[in-house]
């Protein structure tokens, strides 16, 4: 009988462990950044001003534009850009223009790169975007941050689904005794 007990306790981790490996498998870091549902993000012009660009973040609700010039991918401008190079020092943002202030030549995937990549860029670089384009500098869009967590959630969802409402943290009972 404590065989039988013995046998199934095996059984179930067995079963555990093939679960999780194909839970892992299912989430390949390999896989392509296309996998990661590209979202189209908003593209401004060289030489846009830089009160236009505000408008669009707040308008559109999203943390950065990339600039473009000539069908090429020339530039990017987040929120951090501007409040490091812009809030606070005088400029007049109706007549100030975006290639002044934004990041040049930024880091670019292409879609064909595994995600692997992206979290290398974003952790290196400490950035929370990056824009994918193809072999010509065109613009595709833009993978986030919020992109790869949902990518990962989605492979994850039951585990994420099922955690109690608050974290656990210490002994859940008092010890017995003095």
């Amino acid at each position: 009988m404590a065989q039988d007990f013995d046998d199934e306790l095996k059984r179930m981790d067995e079963i555990e462990n093939e679960s999780e490996s194909f839970l892992y498998e299912a989430l390949s870091l390999d896989d392509p950044i296309s996998a990661l549902k590209l979202r189209t993000h908003p593209t401004v012009s060289s030489n846009t001003t830089l009160q236009s660009v505000i408008d669009i973040l707040r308008d559109q609700k999203v943390g950065c534009v990339m600039v473009e010039k000539n069908g090429k991918l020339t530039g990017v401008m987040t929120e951090r850009d501007f409040l490091l190079r812009t809030i606070g020092k005088g400029f007049n943002l109706d007549f100030e223009i975006i290639d002044n202030f934004m990041t040049q030549s930024p880091e670019s995937l292409q879609p064909d790169d595994p995600i692997a990549f992206v979290l290398n860029k974003m952790h290196v670089l400490g950035i929370r975007h990056i824009p994918i384009v193809n072999d010509k500098d065109k613009i595709l869009g833009m993978v986030s941050v919020k992109d790869v967590i949902t990518y990962i959630g989605n492979h994850f969802g039951s585990e994420i689904i099922n955690l109690p409402p608050e974290p656990l943290r210490g002994a859940l009972e008092k010890p017995e005794g003095g």
